[in-house]
C-alpha cells in the first residue's frame, strides 16, 4: 500500500508540473491568431 501512494504522489506532482509547464508556455507564448481568453476572439 505505501507503494501505491508513493506512485499516486508521484503522478499527482508530474501532473502539476506539466498542467504549470503548459500554461506557463500559454501565457509566454504570444503567436498571432492564436486563442486567447481575454475576451478578443468571442
Amino acid at each position: 500500500m505505501h507503494w501505491f501512494f508513493t506512485g499516486l504522489l508521484i503522478a499527482a506532482s508530474a501532473g502539476t508540473v506539466a498542467f504549470t509547464g503548459y500554461l506557463l508556455r500559454r501565457l509566454f507564448t504570444t503567436e498571432p491568431g492564436a486563442p486567447d481568453l481575454t475576451g478578443e476572439a468571442k
